[in-house]
C-alpha cells in the first residue's frame, strides 16, 4: 500500500515511515526539509509546507496513495485544507489527534469545571465542551496555539462525506515505538 505521511519526519513520524517500510508498504514522507532524519533511502520524499498542501495534489494524484497519515494537524483550517487536497486522490486520511479533545483534560486541566475521570480514557470517552484549550497562552492571534484545536479538525475529518477519516488520538501511547505499529495497524485495517 503507497501511504504518504505529513510530517514524516519529526516526533514519531519518521517511526512510523519505518515501520510502514518493514511492512511492505511504499511509505512516502511529505516534510519541509528542517528536520534531520535517518531514514532507508526506499523511503520517497517529497519536500513542501502544509500551508500549501493545496498546490501538491497533482503530486498526490500523481503518486496514488491509498492512504494519507497527517502527523501535525492543529486547526480546522489545516484539517479543511487536508481533506480538499485529499478528496480524489486518497480512499482515506488517518490525522492524529491528541488526548486534550476529552472532557478529562478539560477537567485536569481546569478549563471546566466538573469532578475529575477516574475511567480509563477511550474513543468515545466524552470531549471537552470549551474549545479553544491554549488561546490564553497565544501571544496574539496570528500564533499557532490560538487556532489549536483537534476537536474541530476531527470534526472535518471525521464527518467528510466524500472521503473516509480516521483520527486517533495519543489515547493509544502515540509517544511510543508502540504507537507507530499501531498507526500502520490503523492505515492498514478498512473498517
Amino acid at each position: 500500500m503507497r501511504i504518504i505521511i505529513i510530517g514524516g519526519t519529526g516526533f514519531i513520524g519518521a517511526l512510523v515511515a519505518e515501520r510502514l517500510l518493514n511492512a511492505g508498504h511504499d511509505p512516502i514522507v511529505f516534510h519541509r526539509g528542517k528536520t534531520e532524519f535517518n531514514l532507508s533511502r526506499a523511503v520517497k520524499r517529497i519536500r513542501g509546507d502544509r500551508t500549501d498542501l493545496p498546490a501538491f495534489r497533482g503530486e498526490f494524484k500523481r503518486l496514488g496513495p491509498q492512504v494519507v497519515i497527517d502527523m501535525i494537524p492543529y486547526t480546522e483550517h489545516e484539517a479543511h485544507k487536508l481533506m480538499d487536497t485529499c478528496r480524489g486522490v486518497a480512499e482515506r486520511v488517518v490525522a492524529i489527534s491528541s488526548m486534550d479533545v476529552y472532557q478529562a483534560y478539560g477537567r485536569f486541566t481546569r478549563l471546566e469545571t466538573g469532578p475529575p475521570h477516574t475511567a480509563t480514557l477511550a474513543e468515545e470517552s466524552p470531549l471537552r465542551e470549551r474549545l479553544y484549550p491554549y488561546r490564553d497562552q497565544a501571544k496574539g492571534p496570528d500564533d499557532m496555539v490560538y487556532s489549536y484545536e483537534k476537536i474541530l479538525v476531527e470534526r472535518q475529518v471525521l464527518h467528510d462525506p466524500a472521503l473516509r477519516g480516521d483520527c486517533p488520538t495519543t489515547a493509544q501511547s502515540i509517544w511510543s515505538r508502540r504507537s507507530a505499529t499501531s498507526l500502520v495497524r490503523i492505515s492498514e485495517t478498512d473498517g
